[in-house]
């Protein structure tokens, strides 16, 4: 029983994002233990086909996302999906936006993240700052957004261009 009583536990304490490899879609990844450079996150970025799929399976028109991350701290995103803010849609299906970026650490000073600061837009009205993980694979570094919970497998992978 002990047994049992532990191994539930353990389970708890480590679902979500508390393991080194990719909760979604099967794909081997790591945390990154070097600060990327600027040369490997300046530049732009596509959602994968999985993200794709996604975009489709909530109804909308698939249009190319681009992440385009600026050498002075700035970036824009094209054709977002109004759905990525679970709190409040716009009424606009996929919206244009911009803000600040920069390399930093998580909430617990352990991983590497990408700190987004959104603008003033229609998809978020006050702004909002949110950081999207990056993760290291075979063919180099990711940038990974969860859509609302974790737990529900609801994803944006971006990669570099």
């Amino acid at each position: 029983m002990k047994r049992i009583t532990f191994l539930i536990i353990l389970l708890i304490l480590t679902g979500c994002r508390y393991f080194n490899v990719s909760p979604v879609n099967g794909l081997t990844i790591k945390n990154l233990t070097e600060k990327p450079t600027q040369k490997e996150i300046v530049g732009l970025w596509e959602v994968d086909k999985i993200s794709y799929d996604l975009i489709e399976e909530k109804g909308y028109e698939k249009k190319e996302i681009e992440l385009n991350l600026k050498s002075n701290g700035t970036f824009e995103i094209t054709n977002l999906p109004n759905f990525i803010n679970v709190f409040d849609q716009t009424s606009e299906k996929y919206v244009d936006t911009d803000g600040t970026w920069q390399i930093g650490k998580d909430s617990k000073e352990e991983n590497w993240v990408l700190h987004m600061r959104f603008n003033d837009s229609n998809l978020y009205e006050n702004g909002m700052s949110t950081s999207y993980d990056l993760f290291l694979e075979e063919e180099g570094i990711i940038i990974w957004d969860f859509i609302g919970d974790p737990d529900s497998g609801e994803r944006f992978l971006y990669r570099k261009k």
